[in-house]
């Protein structure tokens, strides 16, 4: 998974706030620098005083295992199906109330 597109961060983000738990300590520092903070590979290196390509990998199995957990769990795509369900009834009522 590209970590580069918008679209694509935001997603990881989400899966991040949900699912960071699980992650190791190491892995969540790394990870909240990247996504929360919008530190660069290289100055996450810098601080963590190891290798831009060390990071990069650490990025790459951090989020592969936040997907993973959302493919088994599937928390977010359940939290998802109820903003969606909220939003038909929210709809659904004001129609019945304008009707009154």
């Amino acid at each position: 998974m590209a970590l580069d597109s918008l679209q694509t961060r935001g997603r990881t983000l989400a899966l991040y706030e949900r699912y960071g738990a699980l992650l190791t300590e190491h892995q969540r520092q790394v990870l909240d620098l990247y996504l929360r903070n919008d530190w660069s590979l290289a100055e996450i290196a810098s601080h963590q005083r190891t290798s831009r390509a060390a990071v990069h990998d650490l990025l790459r199995r951090s989020t592969r295992s936040l997907v993973e957990y959302e493919s088994r769990l599937g928390l977010l795509a359940e939290s998802a199906r109820r903003r969606r369900e909220i939003a038909s009834l929210r709809r659904k009522l004001a129609r019945l109330e304008g009707t009154v």
